[in-house]
């Protein structure tokens, strides 16, 4: 998917813009959808069989792309492929977060198969295209989608899903009724929105500098390697700081990284700040789960989880997406400046969600030491 907005400029003949809005079409569709699949896997108490139709559904919305150039159909397109395909990603980090408590293995560890298999892909996948043309990107990612149906169906059934002990027909918005937990919704949303630019438009910025999609590939490999790293060492290393401190660790790597890769197209240059992704998405990412973790209860963990996915894949990247997409048509690499700021106002939030959990327990604290023994 890094390569299918070079698809998209070549295939549809649009401009930076108008991919930027045809992208933020799936993202808003995943706003719109995320929550109300996440819910249905909590009242179902079973992820298996809404990830398999979803699976199923993807590769029919995906195939729709082939069907029309214009932007009101690539909208379209991509809105029902968001809508589809993008709720799975929130659903799946709650019921591996789940299955990890039962059976008591590290989600940073399954994470990082994911990333891994992103590694080896990203690598062979800019090859190929450096050799035989950005056709193949629609068929290759046809592929990963139908393999993905396979996998989906051998899934167990009740696969992390909650017992009927642990279900509550509580409505989808009840989360947002805490103000720490839309707190921690825009702080996430800040810091992974400001990914939005570089995922948007990172590969064809460079390609219009004179980095090859092969180089572009090493330098997106070099991001995902550290976030293996990062999640190899989740358990022994960041995993035991607070998800404040993952937050504001993972906004202030954002902010660094953004303005480096907004002043320089030299590949040398952009290698020295590749390794920041472990902190600005890996553990901007971790804490977003831990925090999440910690204030919503069981039986509504892949609602909250779908309201996080929507709010930071969602909100997040629609705004900073189409500001980029916006501010790069007139200035170029200026957009990486403005996701820089965005990342900056992640981590003033992170913050202020800081001290208000730090005030909380203070307020515990006194009124268990003055109840009686």
């Amino acid at each position: 998917m890094q390569y299918f907005p070079g698809w998209l400029r070549s295939a549809g003949r649009l401009d930076e813009a108008q991919v930027s809005i045809v992208l933020a079409a799936q993202t808003v569709a995943r706003t719109l959808a995320g929550p109300a699949w996440a819910q249905r896997v909590d009242r179902a108490g079973d992820a298996r069989g809404v990830l398999f139709g979803l699976s199923i559904a993807s590769v029919l919305a995906f195939a729709l792309f082939q069907f029309g150039a214009s932007v009101p159909w690539l909208m379209v397109s991509a809105f029902s492929f968001g809508a589809m395909y993008s709720p799975m990603y929130p659903i799946l980090d709650a019921a591996a977060l789940q299955q990890g408590h039962r059976f008591g293995f590290g989600f940073g560890r399954l994470r990082m198969v994911g990333s891994i298999s992103f590694l080896v892909v990203i690598l062979a996948v800019g090859g190929c295209l450096d050799a035989f043309g950005g056709d193949l990107v629609f068929p290759i990612v046809l592929v990963g989608l139908v393999a993905m149906v396979a996998c989906a169906f051998v899934l167990p059934r009740g696969f992390a899903g909650t017992t009927a002990q642990e279900r509550a027909p509580e409505p989808w918005w009840r989360p947002l009724r805490s103000r720490p937990f839309v707190l921690l919704l825009v702080a996430s949303a800040a810091i992974q929105g400001s990914h939005a630019t570089f995922y948007n438009l990172s590969t064809m910025h460079w390609s219009d500098h004179g980095i090859s999609k092969t180089v572009a590939g090493v330098l997106w490999a070099e991001g995902i390697l550290a976030e293996i790293v990062l999640f190899f060492a989740a358990r022994r290393t960041v995993e035991r700081l607070r998800p404040t401190t993952l937050l504001m660790l993972g906004g202030a790597a954002a902010v660094v990284r953004w303005i480096v890769v907004g002043a320089s197209t030299s590949p040398w240059v952009l290698a020295s700040v590749g390794w920041l992704h472990a902190a600005s998405f890996g553990c901007t990412y971790l804490g977003s789960l831990r925090a999440l973790e910690r204030r919503v209860p069981i039986a509504q963990r892949a609602t909250a989880q779908g309201l996080l996915g929507s709010a930071t894949s969602g909100v997040g990247m629609v705004v900073c997406g189409l500001v980029g997409g916006v501010v790069y048509r007139r200035f170029e690499g200026v957009a990486f400046l403005v996701m820089a700021a965005f990342a900056a106002v992640g981590v003033g939030l992170a913050f202020c969600l800081r001290r208000q959990a730090d005030h909380e327990s203070k307020q515990a604290n006194t009124t268990a030491s003055s109840s009686p023994v």
